[in-house]
Order: C-alpha cells, then sequence, then structure tokens
C-alpha cells in the first residue's frame, strides 16, 4: 500500500475586495510579505515574473476543521482581489495511505469553509481599508483546492503513480469517495503535465493533485487562475447587470429634447467608465504574471484555463463589451440626431418670427 511521507492540504477562496489595492500602501500598514519569485529550477527565464508581486498576510491558525491545525493566510493583488487560503499538513507524525486522500478531499469539500473565508476577508477589509481604492466586497466566491503530495514511501514515476492510482486520483479530484466510471476518470485525468520524470500535476475544474516537492510555483499559478477565474465572472456578471439597465434606456424615446440638454449624459459617462474599467481589470489580472511559449509553466497555465473555460468567459466579456460599445454609440448618435433636429425646429422658428414681427409692426 503506497503511503504518502509528506504532503499538504489547501483550500482557496477568491474574492474581488474594490477596484485596486496598494501594495505599497499595504506594506506600510502591516507585515506583509511578497510572493516568491519564480523559481529558475524549470527553465523559467528572468523575465517570467510577477509584475506586482502579491503580498501574503498570514492570518492565524486554522482549528476545528481536521485533527490537525492548520495556517491562513491571505494573498493580496494589486488589482484589488484577495484569496484566503487554509493549509493543513496531510501526515500528523505517521504516513496517510495513498487510498484515503478521497476520503479526506470529501470530508474537506463538506466543511463548507466559503462562510470562514468570507468572515476572514471582511475582517481583513476592515484592517487594510485605507489601502483599498472604491473598498466592495462583491458576493462571488470562487474555490479551488489542492492536494500536494511531497514524497511517498516508495518513489513513484508518474507514469506510474497515474496508472496504479487512477481510481484513486480521480475520486480525489471530484471530491468522490466512491470509485468513479472509467469515462468519468478519464477526463477527471485528462489535463495532467510533468516536468521530470517523478513528477506530475493533474488539473481539473475545481481540485488538481500535485505530486512534487518543488511545488511552489505551481500552487502559485493555479492560485492566480483562480483568482483570474473570478474577476472574469465579477466582470461578466456587473456587464450583465449594466446590459439590462441600459436596454431599458435604450428603448426609451426623448420626449421634447431641449438643445444643449444631455437627457443620456450620465448614462453615456457611466457606459464610457464601466467599458474601459472591465478593459482595465482584465488586462491587469491577464498581465499579472506573463507565461508565454512552451515552458513548464506557460503549459500548466495553459492546461488549467482550458479547465476552467477561461477563454469562454473572454469570448463572452469580450462580445458584452461590444454591446455597451453599441449602447454607448447608439446613445451618443441618437442624442446628436435629436438635438440636431431640435436646433433646426427652432431656427425655423426664428426666421419665421423674424418674418411675421415686421408684419405686424406695419399695423
Amino acid at each position: 500500500m503506497t503511503q504518502i511521507l509528506q504532503g499538504q492540504v489547501v483550500a482557496m477562496f477568491a474574492f474581488d475586495v474594490g477596484y485596486e489595492v496598494s501594495l505599497e500602501k499595504l506594506s506600510a500598514m502591516m507585515a506583509t510579505t511578497p510572493v516568491q519569485p519564480l523559481s529558475r529550477k524549470k527553465q523559467t527565464p528572468t523575465y517570467l515574473q510577477y509584475t506586482k508581486p502579491p503580498q501574503i498576510l498570514h492570518l492565524g491558525i486554522a482549528t476545528g476543521h481536521f485533527s490537525t491545525t492548520g495556517n491562513i493566510q491571505a494573498t493580496i493583488f494589486d488589482f484589488g482581489a484577495v484569496s484566503i487560503s487554509y493549509r493543513w499538513n496531510l501526515t500528523a507524525g505517521e504516513a496517510l495511505p495513498l487510498d484515503q486522500l478521497p476520503q479526506l478531499s470529501h470530508d474537506l469539500y463538506m466543511l463548507n469553509l466559503e462562510t470562514h473565508a468570507k468572515e476572514q476577508v471582511e475582517a481583513l477589509m476592515l484592517k487594510i481599508e485605507p489601502a483599498i481604492v472604491r473598498p466592495k466586497l462583491a458576493d462571488l466566491i470562487e474555490d479551488y483546492y489542492l492536494f500536494i503530495v511531497e514524497k511517498l514511501d516508495t518513489p513513484l514515476s508518474a507514469e506510474a503513480l497515474v496508472a496504479d492510482h487512477r481510481a484513486t486520483l480521480a475520486q480525489t479530484l471530484r471530491f468522490e469517495k466512491g470509485k468513479l466510471s472509467r469515462s468519468q476518470q478519464d477526463e477527471a485525468l485528462a489535463q495532467n503535465i510533468s516536468y521530470y520524470e517523478h513528477d506530475v500535476t493533474l488539473v481539473d475544474w475545481n481540485a488538481a493533485v500535485i505530486y512534487d516537492p518543488d511545488y511552489e510555483d505551481t500552487a502559485n499559478v493555479l492560485e492566480l487562475l483562480n483568482v483570474e477565474l473570478l474577476e472574469a465572472r465579477y466582470i461578466d456578471r456587473q456587464l450583465d447587470k449594466r446590459i439590462s439597465e441600459y436596454a431599458g434606456l435604450v428603448r426609451k424615446r426623448i420626449e421634447w429634447p431641449i438643445p444643449l440638454r444631455t437627457p443620456y449624459r450620465k448614462a453615456i459617462e457611466d457606459l464610457a467608465e464601466l467599458r474601459l474599467e472591465s478593459s482595465l481589470l482584465s488586462e491587469r489580472v491577464e498581465n499579472a504574471l506573463k507565461l508565454v511559449g512552451d515552458l513548464f509553466l506557460a503549459r500548466l497555465h495553459s492546461a488549467a484555463a482550458r479547465r476552467f473555460c477561461l477563454q469562454e468567459w473572454e469570448t463572452t466579456i469580450s462580445r458584452k463589451l461590444e454591446i455597451i460599445s453599441d449602447f454607448y454609440d447608439l446613445m451618443n448618435d441618437r442624442l446628436h440626431t435629436v438635438q440636431s433636429q431640435t436646433l433646426e425646429v427652432i431656427i425655423v422658428v426664428l426666421i419665421l418670427v423674424e418674418l411675421i414681427l415686421p408684419l405686424i409692426g406695419r399695423h
């Protein structure tokens, strides 16, 4: 029976806390630690690093969830996102049989830590509010779970681990205690990536299994991806809300317009601001960590992004931004047309007045 000698389990919850976080102000206010630069162990070029390294803040001890205590920390991103993570050791002085991972993953998922994580981020926001631009906690939460195996009692190659324990690994990724069908196993294990012969990362839509003693970069990239997904959902929801609001406004006609009056002024300004802020947020999130080419972390990012359906979210957001742009153009065009027509009517009236007044004066 394969035993885990060293490993960790991590539960991560991403939140949007405002428009932006000043990491400089944050560091001046509290004792934070920047996320470590990407290591050079897997051919990571020096230019592939965080644009603005997120700041880590330790929040205390996690008790009452498992038999062992864990640690809680917040990773704070400059684009207004916070990731609350809970971390426990898989082994508390004794080895853990690998086939017990599915039960552990099921128990972890059933803890429903979202409420506790939300309380943590609310308390954190009160402490760091001066560093947040336009602070407001969105009601969206994005969760993700990591099962990290650093050392086994008998070292296995990545190929052997997946072949010999595919049922266990698939159940762990899907938080299931019962054995999954072959097709479900294939689907859960479809996205896997290795660098050395004895490491592998299995990425599913809500969890990943990392078999690697050098796991830090992989865990950081997956945490960032979970935040990217949250921000994509946040932007999508904001666009949905505004499209619904302005669709009703577009259907209304301007009655008795007055020259130089702009009944759509606020709506036009709001649309312009929404379009700009949504584009800027997408750009800042995407630029938080540049990973390009066929490097290990770039391939990991691409594999996880496929699992998270990030491309579909980006396509949907682009389409909705086009709708917002169409609303903006339509309102501007309608306003200019109506004002031009009104000015023409006034000019005609003034001409008539000039013609009629001399006639009245003669009488």
